[in-house]
Parts: C-alpha cells; sequence; structure tokens
C-alpha cells in the first residue's frame, strides 16, 4: 500500500492509542504508529491498566532511534475511565488538528496503513472531516468470520478513524459512551450532520476478539453487554433529537459551522 508523502501539509496529527490490558500486542502496534510519515505525535492512554502494558509502551518507544520517532506521551491512569472517556482523555493532551485513534492490540498493523488513514484528511482537494480504517479480510472461526462481516457491513464499529480535532470535540455526550463511543462519533458526523467521511481499507490488519483476550463465557459476556450499550445509546439519542426541537436546532448550527470551517 502506497501513500503520497506529499500530502503532509501544516496541519498537525496525533495518534492516540487508548489501551486496556494489551500487554504483548501494544508494542507492534506503536512500532507501525512511530513508523508512519504523517504522524506527528503519538499518545497512549493505559486506561487502568492491570498488566504490563504501560512497560511495554514504554520499552517499545525507548528502543527507537530518537531520530526516526515522533514525540511519545504515556498517561498511565489509575481508574478505568472506559475508551470513550480515555479518547477524550488523550485528545484533550494535544493541540494536534487531526486525532488518530488506533486499536491497542492491533495485529499486522503497518506503517502504510497508518498513513492511509490520515491520507484523506491532508489532502487538499475536498479533505474529509473523518476516515474510518476497515478490515479487509474475515478472520478464522465463526466469530473472527463474524468480526470481518461487522467491520465491512457496519463502519460505524470500527476502532481506527482519523477525525478532525473540532469535529471530534463537538459530539455530545462523548465520555459517556464507553462501548459504544465509535458509533456515536461516526452516528453524529455521518448520520446526523452528514459530514464527508472517507472508508480506507487496510488490509491484512485484525485484531484478538474478546473470547480469545479472557475467555469464552467472559468475552460472550462483554460482547452482549457491548451491543447493548451501542443499541441503547442509538435508541435514547435518537429519541432525544426527535422530541428536543433545541436539540434538533442544535445540531443544525454545528453542522453549519463544520461544514463552513471545512471550506
Amino acid at each position: 500500500m502506497e501513500t503520497q508523502i506529499g500530502l503532509k501539509s501544516s496541519q498537525r496529527t496525533a495518534a492516540i492509542l487508548p489501551a486496556f490490558n494489551e500487554a504483548g500486542r501494544v508494542g507492534d502496534v506503536l512500532r507501525a504508529v512511530a513508523a508512519a510519515t504523517l504522524v506527528d505525535e503519538i499518545i497512549v492512554v493505559c486506561d487502568g491498566c492491570t498488566d504490563q502494558t504501560a512497560e511495554e509502551a514504554r520499552q517499545a518507544m525507548d528502543d527507537l532511534d530518537d531520530a526516526q520517532k515522533p514525540p511519545f506521551t504515556l498517561y498511565d491512569l489509575k481508574k478505568n475511565i472506559g475508551k470513550g472517556g480515555a479518547m477524550a482523555y488523550g485528545a484533550h493532551r494535544t493541540d494536534a488538528d487531526i486525532l488518530l485513534f488506533l486499536d491497542a492490540d492491533l495485529i499486522g498493523l503497518h506503517h502504510s496503513h497508518v498513513d492511509a488513514l490520515l491520507q484523506p484528511m491532508l489532502t487538499s482537494n475536498e479533505p474529509a472531516v473523518m476516515s474510518l480504517g476497515l478490515f479487509g479480510a474475515p478472520r478464522g472461526g465463526a466469530l473472527g468470520w463474524w468480526l470481518g462481516i461487522c467491520h465491512r457491513v457496519a463502519a460505524s464499529l470500527t476502532g481506527q478513524r482519523a477525525i478532525r480535532r473540532d469535529v471530534f470535540f463537538s459530539i455530545p455526550e462523548l465520555t459517556c459512551s464507553r462501548f459504544g463511543v465509535e458509533v456515536a462519533i461516526t452516528h453524529y458526523v455521518q448520520s446526523i450532520w452528514k459530514l464527508p467521511v472517507k472508508n480506507v481499507r487496510i488490509d491484512g490488519v485484525t485484531h484478538p476478539i474478546k473470547e480469545e483476550k479472557i475467555g469464552v463465557f467472559r468475552g460472550f459476556r462483554h460482547r452482549i453487554n457491548m451491543y447493548g450499550e451501542i443499541a441503547s445509546y442509538l435508541a435514547t439519542d435518537n429519541i432525544r433529537n426527535r422530541a428536543s426541537a433545541k436539540r434538533r436546532d442544535q445540531n443544525l448550527q454545528i453542522k453549519e459551522r463544520l461544514s463552513t470551517s471545512d471550506e
């Protein structure tokens, strides 16, 4: 996969990795991100981890040549605040124009995938306000197959996305979303505000399913909770938007402001 290096503009980019107990995986992800041409800064938010995620992240970056890696900051939170909270925590600690969020457990990530996600955000010809990274092929097994299908059919579920800073901070109640944070972002950017979004295939990339990471029964329970929270968020938010004229007016104003700032 090739990326047009000439697209790098005056806009600064920050890669933010919210991580919860990803020892054994986060190092490989960081090495790929550090090698990307279009990343100006890397932030890891260790979200109340109880394993060696923070130590592995620091070591992975320390082992790289200083001349070949962007500035790196790790925030080791003592209490788990959920994925939405961890994403916002990292975003508040950078002034980058473009925020790139990546899962810390990715398998097969290459620096070209990272640059490909940022490329639509930096082009001078009709830039996107958000790009979504979609896994290119399903993994083996029934659940792996389901994961691949979800990424291709329901792009809103992906944790790999770049988004303009002002758009990210315009999304309401983001830190309350937890499991449904990706759906919340896509829901507003693509469905409510109808801003330009680009889907990017990141072939060869996947991640472990929850049943592999924490066991079949705990993983399945976690998955059911996740889907339940996503469904609850969408239902509740749709009711609020339909019932509240004030909220509808606010959404129209935000859409107009974000559309104007994109010109």
